[in-house]
């Protein structure tokens, strides 16, 4: 999290007793006066001035500031901050690698705790003001930044990021940026013109891999498992009727036994003799099962990131064994 000291450009040292602050623009406004705040997280207090700036909107006569309600897209004004943080952070330092997005650079530290301070303020404001619109800030939020270094007399500049998007390098071109591949695209048009049911399993699974993105690690257990329950319920019925097994029985393996049970013991009951899982991905699906169910039944909170990651990757490899298990049962 933090260095005894960092050599500035080798000339000056930054004494381990600096401080170290960031500034950055959100594309939103945080909806509380202007001001500074102390916000505390652990041993360490972070003090973070906020202020409203504001957008300039045509064709709307009047001079008083103008603010659209539930504006969390920023239309109206945003929110310019500073934030101070009591130990020195060193801007090279790298961060979180994220396992859905391929291979690409791993995200800032120095970002990453500033968005940590930043996100326990807006948490606060959301939960004191029931404004309840307001959003949590993610790494894409922050394009640009400037880290600085205090201590005490002076700021010395320590860094100028100017495009840190987190998710990969921008691309240039002059072509139409989104293209489909001929298949893809028959797809797409026989989808819209037949009027097609869309797999609700891939739908809570893209929607987990968008919470993902947007930094909702919670939600992302939640849609990922929704999805792995849908195609194994599928399957257990399908192969179920196929073996003969009475109704009543599929039913309660599906009712009462539960998910976990499911997975660890109907499921290899009923691929005996077909390609069976890899040990690794199924427990991996267990354990996300477990938060899962944490989540729903406990109001559990924190949820790791890279864990979150690596359970939505195997699920999504269950679910495509699941269903070339349905394709052999058909």
């Amino acid at each position: 999290m933090k260095i005894d000291s960092f050599e500035l450009r080798g000339k000056k040292t930054v004494p381990k007793t600096a401080h170290t602050i960031i500034t950055f623009n959100l594309p939103y406004a945080i909806p509380i006066p202007d001001g500074r705040y102390r916000v505390k997280i652990g041993r360490h207090v972070s003090i973070i001035a906020v202020k409203r700036i504001q957008k300039t909107l045509e064709g709307i006569a009047g001079t008083g500031n103008i603010q659209m309600p539930f504006d969390k897209y920023g239309k109206s004004s945003f929110s310019s901050i500073q934030m101070e943080l009591p130990f020195v952070l060193n801007p090279l330092e790298k961060g979180r690698q994220l396992l859905l997005l391929g291979d690409i650079p791993p995200r800032s530290k120095s970002k990453e705790i500033a968005l940590r301070f930043l996100n326990r303020l807006i948490e606060a404001v959301r939960y004191i003001t029931e404004e309840y619109w307001v959003e949590p800030a993610r790494y894409q939020d922050i394009l640009a930044y400037q880290i600085f270094y205090w201590d005490g007399k002076k700021r010395y500049p320590a860094a100028q990021i100017l495009l840190d998007t987190g998710v990969g390098g921008v691309r240039l071109g002059g072509g139409h940026p989104f293209q489909l591949e001929p298949e893809k695209m028959r797809e797409l048009i026989s989808i819209l013109e037949k009027e097609k049911k869309l797999e609700t399993s891939k739908l809570f699974l893209l929607n987990s891999k968008d919470a993902c993105l947007q930094e909702d690690f919670r939600l992302a257990i939640v849609e990922s498992v929704t999805a792995l329950e849908t195609v194994l319920y599928r399957f257990i019925r399908m192969q179920g009727e196929k073996l003969e097994i009475p109704k009543d029985e599929v039913d309660h393996f599906i009712v009462d036994v539960g998910l976990t049970g499911n997975l660890k013991v109907v499921l290899k009951m009923l691929t005996d003799g077909l390609e069976q899982v890899d040990a690794e991905i199924l427990s991996k699906c267990k354990g996300a099962i477990k938060i899962r169910n944490n989540i729903l039944h406990e109001g559990f909170m924190k949820v790791s990131s890279t864990d979150t990651e690596e359970q939505v990757n195997a699920i999504e490899k269950m679910i495509d064994y699941l269903n070339r298990l349905v394709a052999t049962v058909r």
